[in-house]
């Protein structure tokens, strides 16, 4: 078969180069063929649509050239060869196309705690270009007046802002899912000019579309690639090509025996594993702040969003213990320095310390888990990855620096309101003195005890911040994966809080 070449003028080499080229998606008991032996060269410097049946494999190119496989889930198998740019795509991704390649997925991957111009800038930052340049991005493709916020955009606005960010590396080649879903006809045909707009802007600058809306881009492209469920395989006609949903290509892609259900359980689970490693490493290697006012951002959210509550449940949990340890007295009245002495050192160095792990846990994992999850789900984290950020960086290690700061500071919150309400409950049950409770509550209590519950708090909030990382930013398909991640980093958050807790206690007090 002799592949279709659409010249575009450009005297540029092929952007896109498959040699009898293969695509299949591993199941348990299968694999799901969904290219086989495609031969195809597409010349660069063209604007390009992409079209096909849904499930066909399109969005499967498109993340292959963006670098976005998901590394937790068995990588689809390819074959032959697949370049773009002429540089292989069937190893690892190679490093000289970040910056070259930007994607717009269906989502915008849009980041909410960030004003649109805000959203420019970090992109800009991130090409090594000046934020200065933020304006005049967002002027281009009309939002010179935009809100102040990401939540108000209309979805034409978030479609514009999008190409805006994705502009501000001006790339070689621009990838784009769906641009024009869920929009009117008219403002379809917007996005659509302003995408060609963009395209004709970037000196030799190559746009692929993956739409099912061809009317939208009619005399605007230089081709149309086909992808032909039918035989598998892909092709390349001319702009006035009709594509057909139900013209007798989308019946389903052919399956061949896989590599068996036990074979695929193990990789699955070698995969895990393996990111589990991973994320251990990361979290050590990428420690040293890269974005420092993130960090005091995050640090300070933790702050104020759990401290209030843990110093209440501190002060709650210190006064009922000193009640009950004094009405409960069977001397009636006699050894009370010794029971205050043993509340104040039970309650400051454990009991108060672990309850307040806890409870930080149970807030601030269920928040960030959460976050994190609807990010992941809402290709914001592969949105940073297609600006050259590293979401760890952006994300992991001020969630880190966070918590390991945060935990210490609420729980020293939860230990001096405990003290305050042990002091309250003893003067209300024994008449106490402020002195004579003070010397009894803090007799036992030294410079270790703080030095253990500072590290217990400090190692506790690493280990919640590593596991709500890792479980959040896992695949995530619906809702309902975003909710599994939430409830599990609270549960082994928690898990590790009282795993930390007891093993030093036990260490260090036996």
């Amino acid at each position: 078969m002799t592949a279709a070449v659409v010249p575009t003028g450009s005297g540029l080499p092929p952007f896109w180069a498959f040699e009898q080229f293969s695509l299949a998606h591993r199941r348990a008991d299968s694999e799901e063929v969904l290219l086989a032996n495609v031969p195809l060269s597409v010349p660069a410097g063209g604007f390009f649509l992409f079209v096909g049946p849904s499930g066909g494999g399109k969005s499967s190119l498109l993340r292959l050239c963006a670098g976005l496989v998901e590394a937790r889930e068995p990588a689809p198998r390819l074959g032959g060869g697949f370049r773009c740019l002429g540089l292989d795509l069937c190893a690892d991704y190679p490093a000289e196309l970040h910056g070259r390649v930007a994607a717009i997925l269906q989502d915008e991957g849009l980041l909410d705690e960030l004003s649109p111009r805000q959203n420019v800038e970090l992109a800009l930052r991130a090409a090594q270009r000046s934020p200065k340049l933020a304006p005049g991005l967002l002027a281009q493709v009309g939002l010179e007046h935009a809100p102040e916020r990401v939540a108000q955009l209309s979805g034409g606005m978030r479609k514009r802002l999008a190409v805006a960010r994705a502009l501000a590396a001006d790339p070689e080649v621009m990838l784009c899912d769906e641009p024009t879903a869920g929009l009117d006809p008219e403002a379809a045909r917007q996005v659509a000019a302003l995408l060609q707009q963009s395209h004709d802007g970037g000196r030799g600058r190559t746009t692929v579309i993956i739409t099912h809306d061809q009317a939208a881009f009619d005399g605007l492209v230089d081709g149309i690639l086909v992808l032909d469920r039918g035989n598998r395989t892909l092709r390349l006609e001319p702009p006035t090509f009709r594509w057909q949903p139900d013209g007798g290509r989308a019946r389903a892609p052919e399956a061949q025996e896989g590599e068996g259900p036990a074979l695929h359980g193990l990789r699955r689970q070698l995969l895990r594993l393996a990111s589990v490693l991973e994320t251990v490493v990361e979290s050590l290697v990428r420690l040293p702040p890269v974005e420092p006012g993130q960090v005091a951002r995050t640090t300070l959210r933790l702050l104020t969003e759990s401290i209030a509550f843990i110093a209440v449940a501190g002060g709650v949990i210190g006064g009922m213990a000193t009640f009950f340890a004094l009405r409960n007295n069977p001397i009636q009245g006699g050894f009370e320095t010794a029971l205050l002495t043993g509340t104040g050192k039970v309650l400051t160095a454990v009991l108060v310390p672990l309850l307040s792990g806890f409870f930080f846990t149970a807030r601030i994992a269920a928040g960030a888990a959460a976050r994190l999850g609807t990010m992941k789900r809402n290709n914001q984290i592969a949105a940073l990855q297609m600006m050259g950020i590293r979401p760890a960086d952006y994300l992991l290690t001020p969630l880190i620096w966070g918590m390991v700061l945060a935990m210490p500071l609420v729980t020293l919150a939860g230990v001096v309101a405990s003290a305050f309400a042990g002091l309250f409950a003893a003067q209300g049950v024994s008449g106490i003195t402020t002195i004579g409770w003070a010397t009894a509550w803090f007799q036992a209590v030294d410079l270790r005890d703080v030095e253990i519950v500072a590290l217990k708090s400090a190692l506790s909030g690493y280990l919640v911040a590593v596991t709500t990382w890792h479980l959040a930013t896992g695949p995530k398909r619906s809702g309902g994966e975003v909710g599994e991640a939430v409830n599990a980093a609270i549960v082994i958050g928690m898990a590790a809080v009282l795993a930390v807790h007891a093993g030093l206690t036990f260490l260090v007090y036996a």
